[in-house]
């Protein structure tokens, strides 16, 4: 069992589930979390997170005179983190030595063994930087943008990095490519099913569709509405959009251009619970991934494991990570429905192959995917892998 500093960007976040998820496993193998942020927030985040909100600290917090005084004694580690602050050009040098110094004070406090960030920008900067200052392991998970969006000195976090955490075979695969020799760990974003235990199921007959998920470039909404604007008015499913994003005013705007605003609905952002109770009025998820013109995709979307957990059949599309996620296979998959990316016209034809399945089917299809969470996606069993890296990293 380890003491381990978590570093995250913000705490807690509604639509970053992952952190929290993957804290309370860790704490049910008896591991130690000491949470650290820029940014507490007190509340807008799931309401499991609360707790561990309540006991984060903030970094800014950190006193100017522990900072200091953890420079100055800090001896040749000062040398090793004034390397790596020189080397990386993302941030600022003086505030990423001043950040990675109230880091080290929080980890030095907290008698901790181990620094873990989250999302491999400005996090796992400050840890790098903090594991220099204390001769500590350090290790980081990315999530996507921070590889396929934004990337910041990323191959040079990977060769400082005791290891680093991919969630799919791709993302680990193009990880290893920008670091030849870095350690990479392979850690699934997992569910929890006992919060879903002893719930309904679905309602297989209903012509209406659930979407979960921010409202931003890579989730395929634009080809969602061009799609559904393909299919004749009579046979057009109802679509209930769950989520909040920087899209959302245009896709207001896209519906009400292609007359859909009587089956688009914009729920907005939701807790889990919400979803846990209200997924029995659909008959499955829509979940129509794109890979943008630069490349930006998702990788392991979590919304795909929780329709499983729920039994919610599954509408996506034939992106690396939906695929890994489901066998690797796209025509005639028996875990969901999956059709060609960025699309309008064969995600049309897919959702309407879809609502044309009879009960049986859809309950069958779900069934088997529920059956393959079971075997592949489950929280305990994927942090058990990411337990072992930190206890090797101290042998």
């Amino acid at each position: 069992m380890k003491n381990i500093a978590y570093i995250a960007t913000a705490f807690p976040v509604l639509s970053e589930t992952f952190i929290g998820n993957e804290i309370r496993a860790l704490q049910r193998l008896n591991h130690t979390v000491k949470l650290a942020t820029f940014d507490t927030r007190k509340e807008g985040g799931q309401y499991d997170d609360n707790e561990l909100a309540r006991s984060a600290i903030e970094l800014k917090s950190i006193g100017w005179r522990d900072s200091l005084k953890m420079l100055i004694s800090s001896g040749r580690g000062l040398q090793n983190a004034m390397q790596f602050v020189n080397q990386q050009a993302g941030l600022p040098k003086r505030s990423l030595l001043w950040y990675g110094a109230k880091l080290a004070v929080f980890v030095k406090q907290s008698k901790c063994q181990h620094i873990h960030a989250h999302f491999g920008l400005a996090s796992t900067a400050t840890a790098i930087v903090a594991a220099k200052l204390t001769g500590l392991p350090i290790s980081f998970t990315c999530h996507g943008y921070d590889i396929y969006k934004t990337p910041s000195d990323l191959p040079l976090k990977l060769s400082n990095a005791t290891f680093a955490v991919a969630v799919c075979d791709m993302m680990k695969e193009d990880m290893k490519k920008l670091a030849p020799s870095s350690n990479i760990v392979k850690v699934r974003c997992g569910v929890d099913v006992s919060k879903v235990e002893n719930v309904g199921e679905p309602n297989y007959q209903a012509k209406r569709l659930l979407y979960i998920g921010r409202l931003s470039e890579t989730k395929g909404l634009f080809v969602l509405l061009q799609a559904l604007a393909s299919i004749p008015k009579a046979k057009r499913p109802h679509i209930d959009i769950v989520g909040d994003g920087p899209l959302k005013q245009e896709l207001h705007e896209t519906c009400r251009i292609l007359n859909l605003d009587d089956v688009v609905h914009f729920l907005g952002a939701k807790q889990t619970d919400w979803v846990n109770t209200h997924y029995a009025h659909y008959s499955g998820l829509i979940a129509p991934f794109i890979v943008t013109p630069a490349g930006t995709q998702d990788t392991g979307p979590l919304v795909i494991k929780e329709a499983m957990m729920l039994k919610l059949p599954i509408i996506t599309t034939d992106i690396r990570a939906c695929l890994e996620m489901l066998n690797n296979k796209a025509d005639n998959n028996p875990l969901a429905k999956v059709t060609k990316s960025g699309c309008s016209l064969s995600l049309a034809h897919c959702m309407t192959e879809f609502l044309d399945m009879s009960e049986e089917d859809k309950r069958a299809m779900a069934n088997l995917a529920y059956d393959h969470l079971l075997t592949h996606f489950l929280i305990d069993d994927q942090v058990k892998y990411l337990s072992q890296a930190f206890e090797n990293s101290h042998q």
